[in-house]
C-alpha cells in the first residue's frame, strides 16, 4: 500500500508518530518533526501531487 500524509500543525504529529515506516510523512514547514520529510511550504506538496497527476 501507498501511504502519503503530510500536515503543517503540531497536531499531525500524533499521525506522524502512528503511521507505519514505508509511509512517506511530510512535515509543511521546517520545525522538528517525526516526519520522515520536510518542505518549505505547501506550494512544495501541491507540486508534488501535480507530479502524482501526471502519471
Amino acid at each position: 500500500d501507498f501511504i502519503l500524509a503530510a500536515g503543517d500543525d503540531w497536531t499531525d504529529e500524533d499521525l506522524f508518530k502512528v503511521l507505519p515506516e514505508t509511509a512517506y510523512s511530510i512535515k509543511v514547514g521546517l520545525s522538528s518533526s517525526l516526519a520522515r520529510f520536510n518542505v518549505i511550504n505547501y506550494k512544495e506538496i501541491r507540486k508534488l501531487l501535480e507530479e502524482f497527476d501526471k502519471k
